[in-house]
């Protein structure tokens, strides 16, 4: 058995469809109904009740489906626990961060980071929020400097800071004592 049978036997489980599953994989569906088949056999029971249009998971199935998600979990945990052995051998590390952080907390934890270790080779990365955390779930990042709240249990979070929004408006504008509505700031 190899990851990619779990990696398809869990895509074809989501999307209750081998022909959905194969265009998701990018794979031909003949191909992908194999190497289910192939699976099923290696395994020795059926995880899949075909009779419907829809393809459902059988009882054993499910029960295979949730050990199915946590070897691939694993073997991504895997990947990231071997690539970051090495880079604390190479002596760097990646940094994700957003624009704004740049001005405000970047100097500081640079300033930091090269106070303390100061062989460190330091790679940061300017990348929209949703970007940091992908790279990060993927062992691409060691850090991201990002608004969200990750709440994953092989995740850290810190609050850096907390930042203040205001809307100023010219002296003249809508000088009034009355709440305005928003559409009325639109307004020259």
């Amino acid at each position: 058995m190899e990851l990619r049978h779990l990696r398809y036997f869990i895509t074809v489980a989501q999307q209750q469809s081998f022909t959905k599953a194969a265009e998701k994989l990018f794979t031909a569906q003949p191909s992908l109904s194999q190497q289910i088949k192939d699976l099923e056999q290696e395994v020795g029971v059926m995880l899949f009740d075909r009779s419907s249009r829809k393809v459902k998971l059988t009882d054993e199935g499910q029960a295979f489906q949730i050990y199915a998600e946590k070897a691939l979990e694993n073997a991504k945990l895997a990947v990231a626990a071997a690539r970051q052995v090495a880079q604390q051998k190479n002596n760097q590390i990646h940094i994700g961060f957003l624009n704004v952080a740049e001005i405000k907390v970047m100097p500081q934890i640079l300033a930091q980071l090269k106070k303390t270790m100061p062989d460190l080779k330091i790679h940061l990365h300017s990348l929209t929020c949703m970007e940091q955390i992908q790279r990060l779930k993927n062992a691409e990042l060691d850090l991201c400097i990002t608004r969200f709240h990750l709440d994953h249990p092989d995740f850290e979070n810190i609050h850096l800071l907390t930042e203040q929004i205001y809307l100023i408006a010219a002296q003249h504008l809508h000088s009034t004592d009355r709440i305005l509505k928003l559409q009325e700031l639109k307004k020259p």
